[in-house]
């Protein structure tokens, strides 16, 4: 998670359980920049929570209503990528296992216990598969 928030963009400036990064978002009339912080909590078990809703902006300048609209705007557009790359992620985890229940576990199992390993086919002068 963190290597696809620094590549949207986005730079840790703050890491421990919590981790804050900053995007800066340029006023085009101006071209002031206003850094907005964004935090990012890991817990134990390596599940990730983004708090787009707590993000606000470093300074406690006033920032133009255009500015503040181009950060939500882009605050959208980041949880709405990170729903999809979670989707994504949680697809690939239900589908890339050999066995999908325990039922299956069991069956793979019954087909491979009569299988011969890679140097018993090797002692018989055959050629086993190659490491995948």
């Amino acid at each position: 998670m963190h290597q696809q928030l620094v590549e949207l963009g986005l730079e840790r400036i703050h890491h421990a359980v919590t981790s804050t990064y900053r995007l800066n978002i340029a006023c085009e009339k101006t071209g002031v920049t206003y850094p907005l912080l964004v935090t990012a909590v890991t817990y134990e078990q390596g599940h990730h929570v983004i708090n787009f809703e707590e993000a606000e902006f470093e300074s406690n300048n006033t920032v133009p209503l255009h500015v503040q609209k181009a950060a939500l705007d882009k605050l959208i557009e980041l949880e709405q990528h990170f729903r999809q790359w979670t989707q994504m992620t949680l697809e690939g985890a239900q589908n890339s296992s050999m066995a999908q229940n325990i039922d299956e576990m069991k069956k793979l199992g019954d087909e491979m216990k009569d299988l011969k390993t890679g140097s018993e086919i090797i002692d018989k002068n055959q050629v086993p598969d190659p490491i995948q």
